[in-house]
């Protein structure tokens, strides 16, 4: 049975490469445009691994354009796979593929339906998970075709969870080979009373709020990070990206929520919190190349509005 991708994140990349390592035969992809890289955060481009392979690709920019269609009226696939791409997929795009369209989700859904998955997942703390589903009207509703669990460590950050979902999505490609190639695809219908849903994120989600206990700084700080936009906040009039962050051991005299304790090369800045401390250990100021220089910030200035 021959299938062709969609996509045009690393989610997408890994699948494309698993389906080539399991040697299902990938009748062509379609993958966003690489005039999006600047504005699609972990945007992959699909082209140069489909060429290697001798796949044939078209690059779009929404994902319903002529060219689109074509390539799947031509190429006939039984099955569509629809990976990390924020774009819906229309019925009629899906029902060209006798088989249906396959989707996937970072999280254990029924659980956690929605946008920003790889973010909510770090904020809040819930199971991510490698999730494949018979795409529907509905987003992130059909039944489950695979899904596996992913591990999520104390301190990962929003790249960490990303790669290491990406392996586990890879297992799961080559699990589900056989069935791909015959077609005999397993499907469990999801428990639609148990869902939740995730709501979109904005830049200004990515806001520190110093107010707030060091562990949900923290969250965020990791959950906005790269391939994010990152977290933010202001020194002076300019507003400033943390990237990175890291558990103070033990706390230094005192202060308000923003205030800097101490700055420390190789270090970062330690700074107070709704209930303690917290070092920031990457900053860049926003439209500046390059990590700040601890030298512009003093002891005892206050971050934030």
């Amino acid at each position: 049975m021959s299938v062709v991708l969609i996509g045009s994140v690393s989610s997408s990349w890994h699948t494309l490469r698993a389906m080539i390592d399991s040697d299902i035969d990938v009748a062509g992809v379609c993958g966003l445009s690489r005039r999006h890289a600047e504005t699609v955060s972990d945007y992959h481009d699909l082209e140069p691994l489909a060429k290697q392979h001798n796949i044939e690709f078209v690059a779009f920019d929404k994902v319903t354009e002529p060219a689109v269609y074509e390539l799947i009226h031509r190429r006939q696939p039984e099955l569509l796979f629809v990976v990390g791409l924020s774009q819906l997929v229309p019925a009629d795009m899906r029902e060209l593929a006798p088989k249906g369209a396959v989707g996937f989700h970072p999280t254990m859904l029924p659980r956690m339906r929605g946008r920003a998955p790889v973010a909510w997942t770090i904020l809040l703390n819930e199971q991510p998970a490698v999730s494949l589903f018979c795409l529907t009207d509905e987003a992130d509703a059909g039944d489950i075709i695979i899904q596996q669990p992913v591990p999520l460590l104390p301190d990962d950050y929003a790249s960490d969870l990303i790669e290491r979902t990406n392996q586990v999505l890879e297992g799961c490609i080559a699990e589900l080979a056989p069935a791909i190639r015959t077609g005999a695809l397993p499907r469990t219908p999801q428990d639609h009373s148990k869902a939740t849903w995730l709501a979109r994120r904005t830049r200004q989600d990515g806001r520190i709020d110093f107010d707030e206990p060091a562990d949900h700084v923290y969250r965020l700080i990791r959950a906005a990070s790269r391939p994010y936009p990152g977290a933010f906040t202001v020194h002076g009039d300019c507003e400033m990206i943390v990237w990175r962050a890291s558990p103070a051991a033990q706390q230094k005299g005192s202060g308000q929520p923003g205030q800097i304790a101490d700055i420390q090369p190789g270090q970062g800045l330690l700074v107070w919190t709704g209930d303690g401390q917290l070092w920031l250990t990457e900053l860049q100021y926003v439209g500046r190349p390059g990590p700040s220089d601890l030298g512009a910030f003093k002891v005892g200035q206050t971050l934030g509005p």
